[in-house]
């Protein structure tokens, strides 16, 4: 984890692992690897800016960082994390589509989070 600005409460290049069809009309799943961590991300399909294989930085933050219109960005609440097996999944809301984080550890307390916590998330392109 690089912190850029002491409000990020996590940072870190990740890659886009996977982009399929979702469930729902319209509604994309793209897959983003970290280190030590997988993020299964909710996107509508117009607004996907995500290509398979492309180096991204994410970025979860208190307060909203910088981004272009190249990036991804959403905010919403932290509702929940669940022990699912040997790994956590955290969940945070966007009003709708949700972002699931699976760790082997307890992500939200790695980050100190808790449930009804405002957050922003950003995925930027690396250039």
């Amino acid at each position: 984890m690089i912190p850029l600005l002491s409000n990020y409460v996590f940072s870190e290049n990740c890659k886009i692992d996977s982009i399929r069809k979702g469930e729902l009309r319209d509604l994309l799943v793209a897959t983003i690897k970290g280190k030590n961590l997988e993020m299964i991300l909710d996107v509508i399909s117009s607004l996907n800016v995500f290509n398979e294989g492309e180096e991204v930085r994410v970025i979860l933050s208190r307060e909203k960082p910088e981004f272009t219109e190249k990036d991804f960005c959403a905010h919403g609440y932290v509702v929940t994390e669940k022990k699912k097996g040997d790994n956590f999944v955290s969940i945070i809301s966007f009003f709708g589509p949700l972002l699931r984080i699976v760790s082997a550890d307890g992500f939200l307390q790695r980050v100190g989070l808790k449930s009804m916590d405002h957050v922003y998330f950003c995925v930027r392109k690396n250039e």
